[in-house]
């Protein structure tokens, strides 16, 4: 078993016993809300569904089942820090973990002008090698979209049992979700990851590739390239974008 808690991507992994990880990820939002100095204006359900969201996916990405989630909210409880929670609660129903606690802290002595949501997420995995010796060939799930462009377009953003679904199947090797970084540096991490050689696919928006993904509105899923014709028959709603190599 390695000896304590080390950093894999945006988790932090620690060993529990010879077969098992603690796994944790985490995510913040800042000035998305309904508040006088917040820059883009929603509700606060909506700024902590995609708060949740994103550190629900790192999770996820890497095959682990969260167990705990933790809030800490720069609101007060009642009324806003309620309609969070309940938000939170309806948010987990649908990715399809009803019974999963939820802890967490409000700001109550002080009149917060900016809403801030931060989750934690907590959960167990088996514990993994990091040894990849195949070529895969790497899809993207969703686009791009960064503040407003995400309200706009809130009904087109894959869902998270969407991510859960895919973790699932067999072809799946590995799984990141995107964010304020880009698809690039994402497939660069990809790469490094397994030590692999990346080749972009032909025709592809460098402006896309480079543009913020906000909260992670973009997943890259890897898969094996001897299940790449199954998988793209299978999933005509991802486009694969590039192909990692030896």
């Amino acid at each position: 078993m390695q000896a304590g808690s080390h950093q894999y991507r945006d988790l932090t992994i620690t060993p529990i016993n010879e077969q098992e990880d603690l796994v944790v990820s985490c995510d913040i939002s800042a000035g998305f809300g309904d508040r006088e100095l917040d820059i883009v204006k929603c509700s606060p359900e909506i700024s902590v569904s995609f708060t949740l969201r994103t550190a629900m996916l790192e999770l996820i990405s890497y095959g682990a089942t969260p167990i705990n989630v933790i809030d800490t909210l720069s609101v007060e409880y009642d009324p806003t820090g309620i309609k969070v929670i309940d938000q939170m609660k309806q948010d987990l129903v649908e990715m399809g973990y009803p019974d999963l606690s939820i802890n967490g802290s409000t700001e109550d002595n002080l009149d917060i002008q900016m809403t801030t949501v931060s989750v934690t997420v907590i959960g167990r995995a088996a514990h993994k090698s990091f040894e990849n010796t195949q070529d895969l060939a790497v899809f993207q799930l969703g686009v791009p979209l960064m503040g407003n462009e995400v309200l706009a377009n809130l009904d087109n953003i894959f869902k998270v049992k969407q991510a859960i679904d895919l973790r699932r199947e067999k072809a799946v090797v590995d799984m990141i979700p995107v964010g304020s970084k880009g698809v690039g540096y994402e497939l660069g991490v990809l790469a490094n990851s397994d030590d692999l050689k990346l080749e972009l696919a032909n025709g592809i928006d460098q402006s896309q590739i480079n543009k913020t993904a906000g909260p992670s509105t973009v997943l890259l899923v890897a898969v094996a390239n001897e299940d790449t014709d199954d998988f793209s028959k299978n999933h005509p709603e991802l486009k694969q974008i590039a192909r990692l190599r030896k």
